[in-house]
């Protein structure tokens, strides 16, 4: 049983995204490896958890973090200067632990973005982890067309100046080339990584899935009930599949969309100009457990989103053996195939649409292929269930430690 630092700037058994990442690897990881958790937001919800919940082989130990508030330029510039004193107050505190008692591993596990790479890099003689991380997931400019002007120039900034930064900042260039290993969370990342810093990156989704809870492959009857979950704003282009849904010639289908934001009522416009928003319901914000009675009477899950990793919403639905209709890049690139679901590529922006609402039609035209790519979706959930994340970890840490064995046993 090793002793693992773990540093994790937000983690939380109540919340998803990057908070869900960091909890699933403390939760199983466990059972496996004594942990320190070097941790910035989720202090009341560890708190909470804590008072009813027995966690052995753990122990947290928050880095304060100073919210700040606000918006605009000023606030991107304070958030980033607050961030990086996080990560200084995380290694001089990391860098402690390992001068006072034995550490085995140090892993930075989250956020999975490359721009701040922090400093416990800078820990000798004792092996270093980074990632999952991702690189630069550009917004595809054949998809130009989903955006408002604002949303254009913010693309285009953001092409240039991350794309910039993974090849120039020095930091993560010293980062990468002291990281006895890096995982990567989507598989243009590990190109990224091999072509630009010439390192050799280990392909893992950032997140993976903790239990099925459905075994049995889902059969369609009347009607293909339809799932979409996220922030209804740019980034995740709900627009597409609307206008995907507008194409369809069939009409025995019906969409559920989960969450709520900035374009909700762009898009609710969308689907009245187009004639179907009596088989859309928007049910906004819901609680999870809403969510789950959804998934539960749903047969196919769409992602139509611009930029992700691997958004967590998909191993939501590989859990219920729901399949994936997703545009054919980000993270679900190397995540879906076409055995548990269907990949649109990107050409165009109407290429996308046509393609969109052909897949639907042909799922309706052939309901047999739901139950087929159900049960497809269930075979492959298993290359991602959390025991092989483990295995693989303890691989790596395997791998790496024996390095720095064979070092203390050359030098003694």
């Amino acid at each position: 049983m090793r002793t693992i630092i773990l540093v994790t700037y937000d983690i939380s058994p109540y919340r998803g995204s990057e908070a869900s990442v960091s909890w699933n690897y403390v939760s199983k990881m466990k059972e496996h490896h004594k942990l320190i958790v070097l941790y910035g937001r989720g202090k009341e919800e560890i708190e909470k958890y804590l008072e009813a919940h027995q966690m052995p082989n753990v122990r947290f130990i928050n880095i304060p973090y100073v919210s700040l508030h606000g918006s605009g330029l000023l606030l991107d510039i304070k958030y980033n200067l607050n961030y990086r004193r996080w990560h200084c107050q995380t290694y001089l505190k990391a860098k402690e632990l390992v001068n006072n008692e034995h550490v085995d591993i140090i892993h930075y596990l989250n956020p999975i973005g490359f721009k701040e790479p922090g400093y416990c890099w800078k820990i000798k003689d004792v092996p270093y982890v980074w990632g999952p991380i991702q690189g630069v997931e550009n917004r595809p400019i054949a998809l130009f067309p989903a955006l408002s002007f604002k949303g254009k120039i913010n693309a285009l900034v953001r092409r240039v100046v991350h794309n910039g930064m993974l090849w120039c900042l020095p930091r993560v260039r010293k980062a990468l080339k002291r990281a006895d290993a890096v995982f990567a969370a989507t598989p243009n990342t590990v190109k990224q990584l091999k072509h630009i810093h010439h390192k050799d990156a280990i392909y893992l989704p950032e997140n993976g899935i903790l239990k099925m809870e459905r075994t049995e492959p889902i059969t369609m009857n009347d009607t293909l009930n339809l799932i979409w979950v996220g922030s209804v704003d740019e980034r995740k282009a709900l627009g597409i599949l609307i206008s995907a849904l507008g194409k369809v010639k069939h009409n025995n289908w019906h969409l559920n969309v989960l969450g709520d934001g900035p374009l909700r009522g762009k898009c609710e416009a969308l689907a009245d100009e187009l004639g179907i928003s009596e088989r859309i319901t928007f049910h906004g914000k819901v609680d999870r457990e809403q969510v789950q009675l959804v998934f539960a009477q749903s047969h196919i899950h769409v992602i139509s989103s611009l930029g992700e990793a691997t958004t967590t919403v998909l191993w939501e639905a590989f859990s219920r053996a729901i399949p994936t209709l997703t545009l054919d890049h980000c993270g679900m690139a190397g995540v879906v195939s076409s055995e548990c679901g269907v990949k649109i590529p990107i050409h165009s922006y109407h290429q996308v649409v046509n393609d969109m609402a052909f897949a639907i039609d042909n799922l309706m035209e052939h309901p047999d292929n739901v139950e087929r790519l159900s049960q497809g979706t269930i075979e492959c959930a298993k290359k991602f269930m959390w025991a092989n994340r483990i295995a693989l970890y303890d691989k790596i840490y395997d791998e790496i430690s024996k390095k720095y064995q064979y070092n203390e046993d050359f030098n003694s």
